[in-house]
């Protein structure tokens, strides 16, 4: 007879309104070898769901650089930023596959990822009429957007890219929500969409 299999134990991050780490629901501090470790971790954050060439990380953590000075930060960094996770349940934060790398997507889930995932898919969905399917991506995007991303780091000009895209994503949400609840007569759900819609953190420039 076949057991049933424990839970899998894993690592969710929280980057909208500021970075906070969960293990199996409850949140850990990590203790940053460096706050280049820190910085690298949120990079990773914004590329979770692809691998990213360590040239480029350098060159964001890095401007400038030289080669030699940039790969020996860069392993250092890494190496700093593994072993700030060593008293997080041991935890590998980092895949790597030749000169590229990414977040250990088998065990971190980060929100900001899983916003922009549905709320790519809920627009889409919007364009071709499937309305149905459509709102239920929508209103999951909707629900995660709870705040500004990383608003702790307003000067790094990756973070603020990234902040500026999702914020960007946000708004067509709200937009795309706006939109269906109007066709469907939805009266109270476009009253909470509107007061939403003026909070600061729902308004880009």
């Amino acid at each position: 007879m076949m057991q049933a299999s424990e839970p899998v134990e894993q690592i969710r991050v929280r980057t909208f309104g500021g970075l906070t780490i969960y293990f199996n629901g409850s949140p850990i501090t990590v203790m940053w070898e460096s706050q280049k470790a820190r910085l690298l971790f949120c990079y990773l954050l914004i590329t979770y769901d692809q691998w990213v060439h360590r040239e480029k990380i350098i060159e964001a953590l890095w401007p400038g650089c030289n080669l030699a000075a940039g790969a020996k930060n860069f392993k250092t960094t890494l190496s700093r930023l593994r072993k700030s996770f060593q008293g997080a349940r041991c935890l590998n934060p980092v895949l790597t596959q030749g000169e590229a790398l990414r977040l250990n997507h088998e065990e971190i889930t980060v929100d900001a990822s899983e916003f922009k995932n549905n709320a790519i898919a809920g627009i889409k969905l919007l364009t071709r009429g499937e309305t149905r399917k459509a709102k239920q991506h929508l209103e999951r995007a909707l629900d995660l957007y709870t705040s500004d991303f990383l608003p702790e780091e307003p000067y790094d000009q990756t973070i603020s890219a990234a902040r500026q895209e999702l914020g960007e994503y946000n708004s067509s949400v709200i937009k795309s929500l706006e939109k269906i609840y109007t066709n469907d007569n939805e009266v109270d759900a476009l009253e909470a969409l509107l007061s939403l819609k003026r909070l600061p953190f729902c308004q880009t420039v």
